[in-house]
């Protein structure tokens, strides 16, 4: 018996059926080939690679070290060389913490400690027993700022919500200051090439009016070139 001819409904519902089979296998191939990619891109490795070859593409975070999770400094800065990563990094300010706990001895002042390196000079911090009764202390906050720049440099200092001091001190000079009680400070330094350094810190007093007090100093400075 003859075989009979295929409708032409029944050819357009088979090659409908393989255009459809065929399309899936080749999105799945396309999704293969593209997995890990955001829209088709792939991310460029962090270490290799410059401006150039990561134009256009997805740019991959360190993965390991001390700067994992981290975007390369070449692609956010866009430098071009060793020397722009310099001046980048060099634009950038310096922030230093610095922390003490002094206990004073009876009607004495301690030595000057120094809490925090300003670049432009030292921040030192000494306390004093402002108690004259022996046996019963009182202690008291002196701050100092050492001026080792090599050149003259501008200081404004406050202390809790009181006026500013203003002055110019000469090199080698010694600026200090009483943080009486429990308050904050302030400080402002300028130096001669510019270089700017701001201090924010507080001072407290700890067993006040026993045999056993202590002043107690913690501080930020935020360097600036």
């Amino acid at each position: 018996m003859k075989p009979k001819r295929p409708s032409p409904a029944m050819i357009v519902a088979v090659v409908a059926l393989v255009m459809s089979m065929t399309g899936g296998a080749i999105a799945a191939v396309n999704f293969a080939k593209n997995a890990g990619s955001v829209d088709g891109y792939s991310a460029v490795k962090a270490k290799k690679g410059g401006k150039a070859k990561a134009a256009g593409k997805l740019v991959a975070t360190y993965k390991d070290g001390e700067n994992r999770g981290k975007l390369p400094l070449r692609i956010i800065a866009g430098a071009a060389s060793k020397s722009d990563l310099e001046n980048v990094s060099n634009a950038s300010a310096v922030g230093r913490n610095g922390a003490r706990l002094i206990p004073v001895t009876d009607n004495q002042t301690t030595a000057a400690d120094t809490m925090i390196d300003l670049d432009l000079g030292a921040l030192q911090v000494s306390c004093t027993d402002q108690q004259a009764n022996a046996g019963t202390e009182n202690a008291s906050t002196a701050i100092s700022v050492t001026n080792s720049s090599g050149a003259p440099m501008n200081l404004s200092r406050s202390v809790g919500n009181g006026p500013p001091t203003i002055a110019t001190i000469d090199n080698g000079i010694v600026h200090s200051f009483n943080v009486p009680q429990e308050n904050t400070f302030s400080i402002q330094l300028q130096g001669s090439n510019n270089k700017t350094v701001l201090v924010d810190g507080t001072a407290r007093q700890i067993g006040q009016g026993t045999a056993d007090s202590s002043c107690a100093v913690f501080a930020t400075a935020v360097i600036v070139d």
